[in-house]
């Protein structure tokens, strides 16, 4: 009985495992991402700080090379909802990413690196970068839901700003 118990749970083990799976993470991708912001903006000594949500459209394509490696590029487009950072317009961020990835089945784990810019809407526009990580998980061929972690940084003009945030994503692969 304690043989057909171990069997039997290894058997589960080894069937839910997400390298079991024969998902393909190939293809374009889009969709949406909501999140949570910590924002830390020192200019000229003396900073603030303010914690607040985020949402955008996130767009994209990978491709999986050999055993498992992912190689991809993102964009995406967050609105940055602040209520005591001194700035007279919403903060609008873009941003282009480059992917690295490994395929786990039904599990995408990656990380991010690329150029970020971000706006008032007016013009005021300032460069910096953007890194993340993020991990994905493919509901079913076309569906995929995921959590990402990622963090941009600017500096201009004595500001510099930090921007962490801790999102969710949904997107549908086509």
């Amino acid at each position: 009985m304690k043989n057909l118990t171990r069997s039997g749970l290894l058997l589960m083990l080894v069937t839910a495992s997400p390298i079991a799976s024969a998902e393909d993470w190939s293809g374009f991708y889009a969709g949406a991402q909501i999140g949570k912001i910590d924002t830390e903006m020192t200019y000229f000594g003396r900073t603030m700080t303010e914690d607040s949500g985020t949402y955008g459209l996130i767009a994209g394509y990978n491709h999986v090379f050999g055993p498992g490696v992912l190689l991809g590029a993102e964009l995406n487009i967050d609105k940055l909802n602040y209520s005591e950072m001194p700035f007279e317009h919403d903060l609008m961020a873009r941003r282009v990413k480059a992917k690295l990835g490994y395929d786990l089945g039904s599990v995408l784990v990656y990380g991010t690196y690329g150029y970020s810019e971000i706006g008032d809407g007016t013009g005021n526009n300032e460069d910096g970068t953007a890194v993340s990580l993020g991990l994905d998980y493919s509901v079913n061929d076309s569906l995929t839901v995921g959590a990402e972690w990622l963090r941009d940084s600017y500096e201009f003009k004595g500001l510099d700003m930090e921007i962490s945030a801790l999102r969710v994503r949904v997107a549908f692969q086509f």
